[in-house]
């Protein structure tokens, strides 16, 4: 598939909340929380904004401190980290005091076991006027709430929904060359249940089959088996009850 990046209606509106912080009023207000169930393409998404965007982009990891978080930072923005947390805290903020750039933290759940680490980049924040995006799954929001120096700041929250059988088109047009009949994008859609990860492998699968029998065009008739393969799906799926409280028999994948 083509290296590009395929603009759905979620990024559309992270996209909207972006500009909405440069508009913002207060120069605190300037955090932007991206939430959302895994699998929608939030990681994806916040890694091609920071290459387009000349953001910092950092993945939390449960064995930060504020110093470790802080020594990542000075790293990506290109300078070798200091050792005292102090002498760190002060090369990040000359660095982005000299070039304000967005810093994004993805998995940020892996952050709030020491709250400090956020309250450090909340300190950058403020002085540098820089937006902080952090990103996690939806019990993000909740959590979040109980550390009001952290919330207060947090102006747009942006939820990342399954995608649209428009965003699946979207998304087919952009990465593979191929022409596709509406029943294979409604049927991409439905077995992914919109989730991003599923449908990239779909497209996958599909481009494979065109290359390797010499088509342009492709249709559902083409595909008779499912194209998507998520455990979980199938898990929830056979899980599920009769009216008469007996499991369900699922008759997927009996092959």
């Amino acid at each position: 598939m083509k290296k590009v990046f395929a603009i759905t209606s979620n990024a559309q509106r992270f996209l909207s909340g972006m500009t909405a912080l440069e508009r913002r009023g207060a120069r605190e207000a300037c955090w932007l929380a991206l939430t959302g169930p895994a699998g929608l393409g939030k990681s994806l998404l916040v890694h091609w904004y920071a290459g387009q965007y000349d953001g910092v982009y950092l993945r939390a990891k449960t064995s930060w401190t504020p110093r470790v978080a802080l020594s990542e930072l000075v790293t990506e923005l290109g300078s070798a980290p200091g050792r005292r947390q102090d002498e760190l805290f002060a090369q990040a903020l000359g660095l982005l005091g000299r070039d304000p750039r967005p810093v994004i933290i993805d998995e940020v759940e892996h952050c709030l076991h020491d709250i400090k680490v956020l309250e450090t980049f909340r300190d950058l924040s403020d002085l540098c006027e820089c937006p902080v995006v952090i990103v996690g799954m939806e019990a993000v929001k909740t959590k979040i709430q109980r550390y009001e120096q952290i919330s207060s700041r947090i102006t747009q929250v942006v939820d990342f929904l399954p995608a649209t059988l428009e965003d699946v088109r979207v998304m087919a047009e952009t990465l593979t060359d191929l022409r596709y009949a509406d029943d294979l994008i409604a049927k991409i859609h439905a077995e992914s249940e919109g989730r991003y990860r599923l449908i990239m492998d779909a497209l996958a699968e599909v481009e494979r089959y065109a290359r390797r029998n010499g088509h342009s065009d492709v249709n559902a008739g083409q595909f008779p088996h499912r194209l998507t393969h998520d455990w979980r799906l199938r898990s929830r799926r056979s899980g599920r009850t009769t009216a008469g409280g007996k499991p369900a028999i699922s008759r997927e994948g009996s092959a």
